[in-house]
């Protein structure tokens, strides 16, 4: 179901949202005016009752910013306890205090590699393509959870997605790696086993095709994750997703950062 702008909640405050758990949260100063407050392990700091106005403020943001209604896209992801499984979670603040994005990750440690999953990201419409967002994550990465991760072990980053412009974007964060799947590009076969390790703890091991990184009928609680399919203007990218990608599918996308 495409959501109009008429139907569109006005976005939460982020004030609101977080009430006293705001004043604990780190952060830090984003180009535009904007304000990144950082949660680390909300499963623990904080509480239920934040949770559920989390929740609820993530309706509206994401809705504007997919241009579909993620009503029962959060109310699936709430009953699987994404909040509580996440290492960090980020929401970002405009001028005023609203919330006009957001991401998420996990640090999966195996015995062969670690895995951070980039799980649910994006900016409302107005914010978007400032290259904002990038910038937030890769610091993120880079100087907060890299020193986490044991340096004997590869360290993959990852994340879930149907968007070519998210995956443009994973090229910015790997600072000119390689993202797989790439065009006309097989997988390595550390990439493959990142994969499929990744799919079994999402609990979509069965639908993951291994060799492509797709995932079949990924969003089985939505009639639709975009209200228009993006698209990036590169034709080699944006072919690779149009053409292997149903309305519901979705690719792993993984690079390897040390």
């Amino acid at each position: 179901m495409t959501v109009t702008s008429a139907a569109v909640r006005e976005l939460p405050l982020i004030g609101e949202v977080l009430a006293d758990a705001v004043h604990r949260c780190q952060t830090v100063g984003l180009d535009g005016g904007l304000t990144a407050y950082v949660v680390e392990e909300p499963g623990k700091t904080l509480t239920v009752s934040a949770h559920h106005r989390v929740y609820d403020a993530l309706v509206p943001v994401t809705t504007q910013s997919f241009g579909a209604d993620m009503t029962p896209y959060w109310a699936q992801r709430s009953k699987e306890g994404y909040l509580e499984r996440l290492a960090e979670f980020v929401l970002v603040g405009d001028e005023n205090g609203a919330f006009v994005g957001w991401t998420g990750h996990h640090l999966l440690r195996f015995d062969e590699h670690v895995i951070i999953y980039l799980d649910s990201t994006g900016m409302v419409p107005l914010r978007q393509s400032k290259g904002t967002m990038r910038k937030l994550m890769r610091e993120r990465i880079v100087h907060h959870v890299l020193p986490q991760c044991p340096e004997h072990l590869p360290v993959y980053l990852t994340a879930r997605t149907e968007s070519p412009i998210f995956y443009r974007l994973m090229l910015g964060l790997t600072d000119g790696g390689a993202v797989f799947p790439a065009p006309g590009t097989p997988l390595p076969e550390g990439v493959e086993k990142c994969g499929v390790d990744l799919a079994t703890w999402l609990g979509q091991r069965t639908i993951l095709e291994p060799g492509t990184l797709t995932l079949r009928n990924a969003y089985d609680t939505l009639d639709e994750l975009y209200g228009e399919l993006p698209t990036t203007g590169n034709p080699e990218l944006d072919a690779m997703f149009r053409g292997t990608l149903g309305p519901l599918d979705a690719f792993l996308v993984v690079a390897r950062m040390c």
